[in-house]
């Protein structure tokens, strides 16, 4: 079964931009995001979920070159949600929450934003 997910959050971290062998460009970014927790019709802050999204071709490249001049910029993420389950050397079962292929957009909220087109 395929979930999609769409979700707002910031990059972790710059990404790094790679080519695949075909000299494809592509990148793993680590998205955070907050989850808003209803607590009797008062919002809080629940907890944060950390997300590997694989981008690829132009707009792997228009994120790293982004996330270079601008930091950990706000974005919106949409694709195929993956859940990796994998245990560490220590036994320590984890779950790896992926985004594959996603599509992904910069948001406007708290940010300035300038859009230029490619050629």
């Amino acid at each position: 079964m395929t979930s999609y997910i769409n979700f707002t959050g910031n990059l972790a971290k710059a990404p790094e931009l790679r080519t695949d062998k075909n000299g494809r460009p592509y990148t793993f970014a680590r998205v955070i995001r907050t989850d808003r927790v209803n607590k009797g019709g008062e919002f809080e802050d629940g907890g944060t979920e950390g997300y590997d999204v694989a981008v690829w071709g132009a707009d792997a490249e228009a994120l790293c070159d982004l996330a270079e001049r601008c930091g950990n910029v706000r974005v919106n993420v949409a694709g195929e949600e993956v859940l990796d389950t994998y245990t560490n050397d220590e036994g320590v079962t984890r779950t790896v929450r992926k985004v594959n292929d996603a599509e992904i957009t910069v948001s406007l909220r708290g940010q300035t934003v300038t859009v230029e087109r490619r050629n």
